[in-house]
């Protein structure tokens, strides 16, 4: 049962790790209908990604979420009879997401000339290191070496040590959600606009370019680099790390002309309001290093983190914990919302998941299934969509196309 705003949408996952699954899979937390196609015999190699289970190895513990709620079938796009296979999936379908290298589909004869040829409203996502056009079109990309390329990791970390990558592969979850964007957007012009389908281009290194418009803008007209920190300050402050008495640490942002006027009452310390060091948001980022001092030689003497964080919220000022991550499976407001969700695995049996985001008032979206058998939907595809017997089933078994 597949539940959500997009139970009428069709959508055929030509991918392997991890943009083009991560498209794939936000789509089927929202209802559509992914059918995630394999390769027969080796499938995509996310499966194999650990962490595994401890008590008896078999199940790829990142693999449950990224395949959930999608049907997966087994198809060799390599030959004639696969390819006719995937173009009478494509026949209705409203969306197909790719993300080999460039140029890939179109040598195995089935680009996207040979889907709109049966479907001239389709959709094709596709999605690549460095784009489908320019010098690098063919160079082989993966989230971080490209997150490096883009120069996002190049002002992270600390001057005095290698740069920082982020701790999550970010450019291919930036690329997934452009994807689903992009997708999406070009669905609604065939369906409002009465458009023809198109090619949509997601490079992995582009969407980490819009989340730097600040730092490139400032590179262009005041040629001055970013500074190389592990919290951004540039822009506002206070906005930091700060400690409790119990030594943990919490992010305190009072960046805004309004947080921060509050904040110096929290302290007790009204008299920050009118130093000259700190009276505007430009003043403090000049003198930024002064304010985190006497912010965190008073909290760390005031109460442990949380209690600090509890005082703070009193008198709206943005704070929070840090949370690691046996922190969230704790926390009232995650718990409350159903942020992580309790489903049952065949294997796992109870295991939690990040929930469905974002929450849906009139179509709620539900986690019918997790990450399936590779093939395990190949008879209710090829049987019930497509309409083949148990006969050429079996024969397309044999023949090993799925």
């Amino acid at each position: 049962m597949r539940t959500g705003p997009l139970t009428s949408l069709k959508v055929i996952e030509l991918c392997n790790v991890v943009a083009g699954p991560f498209a794939g899979s936000l789509l089927a937390d929202w209802g559509a209908d992914v059918i995630k196609i394999e390769m027969p015999g080796k499938g995509d190699p996310f499966r194999a990604f650990l962490p595994y289970d401890d008590a008896n190895h078999e199940v790829s513990l990142r693999w449950i979420t990224m395949g959930r709620n999608k049907r997966c079938v087994t198809l060799d796009l390599h030959g004639e009879k696969g390819h006719k296979i995937l173009l009478d999936l494509v026949k209705d379908a409203d969306l197909v997401i790719e993300n080999f290298r460039p140029g890939t589909l179109e040598k195995w004869g089935i680009g996207y000339d040979a889907m709109k040829a049966v479907n001239p409203k389709v959709v094709l996502v596709r999605i690549s290191g460095y784009g489908q056009t320019g010098p690098y079109h063919k160079k082989a990309g993966l989230g971080t070496p490209v997150t490096a390329y883009s120069g996002f990791t190049g002002f992270h970390g600390y001057p005095d040590r290698a740069p920082i990558s982020p701790g999550v592969p970010l450019a291919d979850l930036m690329a997934g959600m452009y994807a689903v964007m992009g997708g999406l957007s070009a669905v609604m012009n065939v369906v409002k606009n009465g458009g023809e389908g198109q090619v949509v281009d997601v490079s992995l290194y582009e969407p980490l370019l819009r989340t730097m418009e600040d730092k490139i803008t400032n590179y262009s007209v005041n040629k001055k680099l970013p500074k190389i920190e592990p919290l951004y300050t540039g822009a506002a402050s206070p906005a930091n790390y700060y400690r409790g008495t119990d030594g943990r640490w919490f992010v305190l942002a009072a960046s805004t002309q309004n947080t921060w006027s509050r904040l110096p009452e929290a302290m007790g310390m009204p008299e920050l309001l009118t130093d000259p060091r700190f009276v505007t948001n430009t003043d403090r980022v000049a003198h930024h290093e002064e304010l985190d001092k006497i912010i965190d030689d008073w909290s760390s003497h005031y109460a442990t983190a949380r209690e600090v964080c509890k005082y703070l919220d009193g008198f709206g000022v943005p704070a929070t914990p840090i949370n690691y991550i046996d922190d969230i499976f704790k926390d009232e407001q995650m718990n409350y919302r159903e942020s992580l969700k309790h489903v049952q695995h065949p294997v796992l049996g109870d295991v939690v998941v990040p929930g469905i985001f974002p929450v849906y008032s009139g179509t709620p979206c539900t986690i019918d299934h997790l990450g399936p058998e590779m093939g395990s939907s190949n008879e209710d595809v090829y049987g019930h969509d497509l309409q083949m017997s148990e006969a050429e089933i079996e024969e397309l078994k044999e023949e090993k196309i799925i």
